[in-house]
């Protein structure tokens, strides 16, 4: 095998697995914060649905358009005033039980199940490219089951985009009912879209690796 051909490969598997990485521990806060909720939600029995405790991850975007800066803060080396423009907040408000929209119940529960999915994902992804990587020290990077691997993770990707935007978009709709912040509009979390980019080289680099395995076995037989 060549040689340059194998460190390119092993090159991209490990920038696969560190972004996946990396967006699993940006993302374990959030996932652990809710699911803690979650649990005190059912064990209180205080509330029909999760999104009635009020605890909303919000995107913002300024009223009067961006850099606008309509915020207020202080300074805290020289208590000055500085104009602050904010993106993302995390807001608890409180019991919102009866300002709800119909069918919150059953996005919540959703949502729930549609993280337990994109957990379960970004688990499994680590774990195929891995066995890619492995696969490639090894000298059989033109094994057949490295095509089925290489697709796995391209689907996988675009699965968890798809479940995250999802998700994203219930909140979006649920935190657009109760909450208000002065200045500032909600926005839609579109997610990470570079997941979508790099699902769709996974699945063209496994299509390239077909058919380089397909020439491959052409010319043996030729040979």
């Amino acid at each position: 095998m060549d040689r340059r051909l194998k460190i390119i490969t092993i090159a991209i598997s490990v920038i696969y697995l560190v972004i996946i990485c990396g967006y699993i521990h940006r993302e374990m806060a959030d996932f652990v914060y809710g699911f803690k909720m979650g649990l005190n939600a059912v064990e209180t029995g205080k509330t029909p649905s999760l999104s009635a405790t009020g605890t909303f991850f919000l995107s913002l975007k300024p009223e009067n358009g961006l850099r606008t800066f309509p915020t207020m803060m202080h300074n805290q080396f020289d208590r000055k005033p500085m104009k602050t423009e904010i993106e993302t907040m995390v807001v608890e408000v409180g019991d919102v039980s009866e300002r709800l929209p119909a069918g919150t119940l059953a996005a919540d529960i959703f949502s729930i199940l549609l993280s337990f999915l994109a957990m379960f994902i970004l688990a499994y992804i680590p774990v195929q490219t891995f066995r890619i990587v492995r696969s490639i020290t090894k000298d059989k990077i033109f094994d057949p089951t490295n095509i089925r691997k290489m697709r796995n993770i391209g689907y996988a990707l675009l699965a968890f985009y798809t479940a995250n935007f999802t998700v994203n978009f219930l909140h979006y709709r649920i935190a657009k009912s109760v909450v208000s912040v002065e200045g500032y509009g909600l926005r839609m979390d579109w997610g990470n879209v570079t997941l979508v980019l790099l699902g769709l080289v996974a699945l063209m680099f496994a299509e390239v690796l077909k058919v380089s395995v397909q020439l491959k076995e052409e010319q043996d037989l030729t040979v």
